[in-house]
Parts: C-alpha cells; sequence; structure tokens
C-alpha cells in the first residue's frame, strides 16, 4: 500500500532526477580533477537523453492515471565523452574549467530544486498520514 501511494506521487521521477545529479556531479568533478592531464578527454551523463526519459516518464504517468511507472536505463547513468564542441589544446586535452564550473553549477541547481520538491512531497504524505492537512 505505501509503495503504490508514492508510486501515484511524483517521488519516483524527483528520486530519479537527484541520482541523475549526483551521478553527473562526480563525472563533471572527475573532468576538472583532469583539467591538466595531458590526452584527457571531458565526460559527460546524456543530458538531452535524460530529458527525453523524463518527459517520457511524465507523459506515460499522465496517462496512466498518476502512477509514475517509469524505467530509466543505466546508459542515462554512464559517463560518455561527448562531441567536441570547443578546441582542444596541443596536449589533446579539450579543458575548459569555465565550461565545467558552469556545468556543476547547473547541475547543483537542479539536483537542489528535485532534493527540495522531494521533501515537500514526502511534507505532504506525512501531514496526510498523520491528519494533520
Amino acid at each position: 500500500m505505501l509503495s503504490s501511494l508514492f508510486d501515484s506521487t511524483t517521488l519516483p521521477l524527483l528520486e530519479q532526477a537527484a541520482r541523475f545529479g549526483e551521478r553527473r556531479q562526480e563525472v563533471l568533478a572527475g573532468n576538472i580533477a583532469n583539467i591538466d592531464t595531458p590526452e584527457y578527454r571531458r565526460r559527460d551523463l546524456p543530458v538531452e537523453a535524460f530529458r527525453t526519459a523524463l518527459k517520457e516518464a511524465v507523459s506515460a504517468r499522465d496517462a496512466s492515471g498518476g502512477k509514475a511507472n517509469s524505467a530509466f536505463p543505466d546508459e542515462l547513468f554512464r559517463a560518455i565523452e561527448p562531441p567536441p564542441a570547443r578546441m582542444t589544446f596541443q596536449d589533446g586535452n579539450d579543458r575548459g574549467i569555465e565550461h565545467e564550473v558552469m556545468e556543476m553549477t547547473k547541475n547543483t541547481m537542479m539536483q537542489s530544486f528535485a532534493v527540495e520538491m522531494m521533501a515537500a512531497q514526502l511534507s505532504m504524505l506525512e501531514a496526510v498520514a498523520s491528519e494533520r492537512a
């Protein structure tokens, strides 16, 4: 019963967003840690693929009457080498500290939003469970 209660909220989707943000933060931190490593190629998670999966999960949830029964494949949480969009330096590194810090900042904001929304929903569920609503 409790599982079905959680599934009828956006908690499972927010959990996936927070999980994606956590994993992406690790990958972006690795990029910064290797900023001076010759031949290092930056890595990232497939952000657009995750957004698409999230949109599909929301649509499926809405179509099924509120039950969030979504699957987020493991590939969405694996780091890939994105196509080079910037200049490569003589040592073969495609570093860009400004870009990495900006991506970390955006990712932190997204993850914080997901966690805050989860906390708000859990607080509402707690109020309903204790009949304070």
